[in-house]
């Protein structure tokens, strides 16, 4: 959609108030008139009576000088409730599409963001909307009153003196060429400068995000100096903004300057060979007072209309992204799921796209929309074939970059995948509906991310309405109720910025309760247990065993532990199931799971100083040290 498109659905979606809005400021504009009209009457009384005593000149003035008062009046109000009326519905608009905006982002896929810097974002959101704003706002103001104020002055002089009318009016034509001139120069030193505090932004948000990281790096200069030349950046874009916005007012300034040189020579003669009254060239005089400050003013219009264009090009081209994760046409009439799973010959793959300062990241889908696309995709699963009965227990392991987050990932449908390969309850995951398929899951994530709120409003977020008892009883499940009890605040507690202030363990169990308040069909847990130690972890798992009752379980882990009492384990290996059984029939069996279960026995044992059995070691296990003693491989 074009931005000229955009701005009139918005302004179609506000007639009553752009209506109102535009019949005041016509009729400030109209008032405008009586102004010039006033003073010409005050001047030819005063004219007329010139000769007579003080008392009868009080008398012949007084109606004159009130209607100049009542016009003034008048003029005045209009003026004030055209501009409430206008900036009002601007006001509304912004927040419109701020909500529009916010609302678009949350129904985009994760390959958007992981496209998009979080800075840009914010940026456009914030400063881009403003411009838009500005736009409705004071710039749509301007652009209806202007001309009206300009055919009213124009109606009026030329009935005094055409000729004179002609050298009033002479220089404004120049105000055209100004326009062109600077139009362009404006919106595109505009779209620069909006760019580059998008980058200026994403700097500032990745140095607070990550302000452990740098410090611990020791990269505090090195930061410093990279914001500086993004800085720098910014500041040359934006003098240049500012020095071609300030050319083109100072220029549009002088045309008043020269029709009033130009009035008072023609007009002045012509008053002297008595082919005008004084009293007229008064009207002019004030006419072009009064045009001074409105034709001044379409310099700054002019660059605010440019902004305004320019936040409205940046934000479509988010707006008119077309969410690839969507309700389709043939979407099912379902209003719950039991928590069936099947993977059907699953074979999902990432892209490479390139970001604007040339830096490559992965995102996912093999059916995305490939604008920035680089290279080929790159499969991360392949012809996956699993069954996860309705309240059954699966446990997921496998080396690094296996695959599998990526298949817990791609249940709740964040990645979009094609047809047939994933069914729930035996239907499509794709014709299954957003909001029931994700009401029905809680997902633990391994980067456990927490709201800048109260430990009780985070354990809470998917279910605002839970009392304080359940969210005890949801804490204590996931094995962190003792520690939210030792804080001074205790649920009360506010948590910095993503859970700065609480541990990675912490953390962990404070987004394990918020999932298991959530009570779902489906419960996601994404080596959410990795930061905690063993025995906390063996609490929290015995508490899961009544959590995981009657719903279907999905653990990722790199620790057994986390899943020997899983119905069925499954080994990933470069994105394909290579072993799958219980635990026993896994360790029985001999492969990857049986040697990770019994090198992290070994660990454990040297862990609690108890001696190991070095018989019941795996020979694979165990090398000799250069003087024939045992190590663990």
């Amino acid at each position: 959609m074009t931005p000229t498109r955009r701005l009139i659905a918005y302004m179609k979606a506000r007639p009553i108030g752009y209506a109102v809005g535009t019949l005041l400021t016509i009729g400030y504009a109209v008032s405008f008139q009586w102004i010039p009209l006033a003073v010409r009457e005050v001047v030819e009384v005063l004219e007329q009576q010139s000769g007579v005593g003080r008392d009868a000149a009080l008398a012949a003035i007084r109606w004159p000088v009130l209607m100049l008062a009542a016009a003034s009046a008048v003029h005045a109000l209009f003026r004030l409730t055209s501009r409430i009326v206008m900036f009002r519905v601007g006001r509304e608009i912004e927040f419109s599409l701020r909500n529009d905006y916010f609302s678009h982002l949350q129904s985009l896929p994760a390959s958007f963001f992981a496209s998009h810097r979080t800075g840009d974002l914010m940026s456009r959101a914030v400063n881009d909307i403003n411009n838009v704003r500005l736009l409705l706002g004071m710039g749509l103001l301007n652009i209806i009153q202007t001309p009206v104020l300009y055919v009213g002055a124009l109606a009026v002089m030329l009935t005094i003196d055409p000729w004179l009318t002609l050298w009033a009016l002479l220089p404004f034509p120049l105000f055209v060429l100004f326009a062109r001139y600077f139009a362009r120069r404006i919106f595109v030193a505009t779209l620069a400068g909006q760019d580059q505090l998008g980058r200026l932004s994403t700097r500032v948000q990745e140095n607070a995000s990550g302000v452990m990281v740098v410090r611990s790096y020791v990269l505090e200069d090195r930061e410093r100096t990279r914001f500086a030349e993004e800085n720098v950046e910014l500041q040359r874009r934006m003098v240049r903004v500012g020095t071609i916005s300030a050319t083109l007012f100072s220029a549009v300034g002088v045309l008043p300057a020269l029709s009033a040189g130009l009035v008072l020579v023609v007009g002045g003669q012509a008053v002297q060979a008595g082919r005008m009254g004084v009293e007229d060239l008064w009207v002019y005089w004030v006419y072009i007072g009064m045009l001074t400050f409105p034709t001044v003013l379409l310099g700054w219009v002019l660059s605010i209309v440019q902004r305004g264009f320019a936040g409205l090009s940046r934000l479509g081209e988010i707006l008119d992204v077309e969410p690839s994760i969507r309700d389709r046409d043939d979407v099912a009439s379902l209003t719950a799921i039991e928590g069936g799973i099947e993977f059907a010959g699953l074979s999902f793959g990432y892209q490479r796209v390139r970001l604007g300062d040339g830096q490559e990241t992965e995102t996912g889908g093999v059916q995305e929309p490939k604008p920035q696309v680089d290279s080929p995709v790159a499969l991360v699963l392949e012809d996956v074939d699993l069954e996860v009965p309705a309240g059954s227990t699966l446990g997921i392991v496998g080396p690094v970059g296996s695959g599998k987050s990526t298949l817990l990932n791609i249940v709740p449908r964040l990645f979009e995948i094609p047809d047939g390969q994933v069914l729930i309850d035996g239907v499509d995951l794709n014709r299954i509906p957003l909001e029931v398929l994700r009401r029905s899951i809680a997902m633990v994530p391994q980067d456990s991310f927490l709201f800048s709120a109260t430990l009780a409003d985070n354990i809470r977020f998917g279910r605002p309405d839970a009392d304080l008892d359940e969210v005890r009883a949801a804490a204590e499940r996931a094995g962190v109720l003792e520690d939210i009890e030792s804080f001074p605040d205790g649920f009360d507690t506010v948590v910095g910025e993503r859970g700065i202030t609480l541990s990675g363990g912490q953390r962990q169990r404070v987004a394990l309760a918020r999932a298991l308040l959530l009570r779902p069909s489906i419960l996601i847990l994404d080596d959410s247990l990795s930061s905690v130690d063993h025995e906390t972890e063996e609490r929290i798992l015995r508490g899961l065993r009544d959590a995981k009752a009657g719903r279907t379980s999905l653990i990722a882990a790199h620790r057994i532990s986390a899943v020997r009492d899983a119905d069925n384990i499954v080994v990933l290996e470069k994105g394909q199931i290579t072993e799958r059984g219980t635990h026993a029939e896994l360790v029985a069996h001999g492969g990857f799971y049986a040697d990770l279960f019994r090198r992290q026995e070994l660990e454990s044992e040297l862990e609690s100083g108890d001696e190991p059995a070095g018989r019941g070691i795996e020979p694979a296990l165990v090398e000799r040290g250069e003087h024939g003693e045992e190590v663990l491989a």
